[in-house]
């Protein structure tokens, strides 16, 4: 049994596509529901000047300069946007979300805004047509400049960039977040968040993590440990369940493999399984491997939670504009 959990542990791998917005905090922000909040930011602010968009004639369009560094999840409640466009009564959307952008740029120059936003449209019809600001994240500049962070002892900025990185499934960052941690470098020691980061580094794929894990469970309690590795989980899985974040299904099910004391063949499978349908590199193996182990009564169940799981982590990445 042995033999096998540290096989399949081997065989697991993931790489992650990260992107990078310039919406404050956004990776860990529902953007479907940004999204969402932006026209209702739009629509809060045209009735400040009597105009009930939903009820003009169609093709119509509205467009509002949009400050995205400033799209706050306190702005997005109450906040209003200082210039507005908008058209009705157009022959096509096309021409109405023109219109509505020149009537904006207008509202913005009248107010000396320059460049401090941008007119986009927001809706057309009753279509939200907002598109968020989604780069490619540079995963390796934003660690190097973490480490350099860390060396000139800036390491309050240092653990910040390390944490973002982290949340988005980075072993590296997590395990030097871990470090930074269990060090008391810059903040207090705090020897249960190092043990966390350190476990999700293992799960990640980081071979350095078990030094870390082992001096860090020294200093905790059995129940300290059993909660953490319980917080691990029900994060990793709050990942995948409501942000459809792809770069969690292999460190889960690793966590079935290797964190109880007998192994949960069933849970890995069924995580394995999804893991499989998105092409994740060496999962299908891994899958098969593990299905030897599970109790044939309950594959049919736990295929069909896989295949529950898989349509959900879909509906919200395309909810969301991400490729699988």
């Amino acid at each position: 049994m042995l033999k096998l959990r540290n096989l399949v542990f081997l065989l697991l791998f993931l790489i992650v596509n990260k992107i990078f917005s310039i919406v404050p905090d956004l990776e860990n922000r529902d953007q479907s529901k940004v999204k969402n909040d932006i026209l209702d930011t739009y629509l809060r602010s045209m009735g400040k000047w009597d105009i009930p968009f939903l009820d003009l004639l169609e093709n119509k369009s509205g467009a509002a300069c949009i400050q995205w560094p400033n799209m706050t999840e306190d702005f997005l409640k109450e906040g209003m946007f200082d210039a507005l466009g908008y058209s009705q009564n157009i022959p096509n959307k096309n021409a109405s979300q023109i219109a509505a952008v020149a009537g904006c740029k207008k509202m913005k120059d009248y107010y000396k805004l320059g460049n401090t936003c941008k007119c986009e449209v927001v809706i057309t019809n009753d279509q939200n047509q907002v598109i968020l600001p989604i780069v490619k994240f540079d995963r390796k500049k934003e660690f190097d400049e973490a480490v350099k962070l860390y060396k000139n002892e800036k390491y309050q900025e240092s653990h910040k960039k390390f944490l973002k990185l982290s949340k988005l499934g980075d072993s590296a960052s997590q395990y030097n977040l871990s470090t930074i941690l269990y060090k008391g470098k810059g903040f207090p020691q705090n020897f249960n968040k190092s043990y966390y980061w350190a476990l999700s580094s293992k799960l990640y794929g980081e071979k350095k993590s078990d030094i870390l894990i082992k001096k860090s469970t020294k200093r905790l309690s059995k129940e300290e440990i059993s909660q953490t590795n319980q917080e691990l989980k029900d994060n990793l899985e709050k990942l995948v369940m409501n942000k459809g974040a792809l770069h969690s299904i292999v460190p889960l099910a690793k966590w079935f493999v290797t964190i109880p004391e007998k192994p949960d063949y069933s849970n890995a499978y069924k995580w394995l399984s999804v893991a499989s349908a998105f092409n994740i590199k060496n999962t299908k193996i891994a899958r098969d491997r593990i299905f030897k182990r599970v109790n044939k009564d309950l594959i049919s169940t736990i295929q069909l939670e896989a295949n529950e799981i898989f349509d959900n982590v879909i509906k919200i990445n395309k909810t969301n504009g991400v490729n699988q």
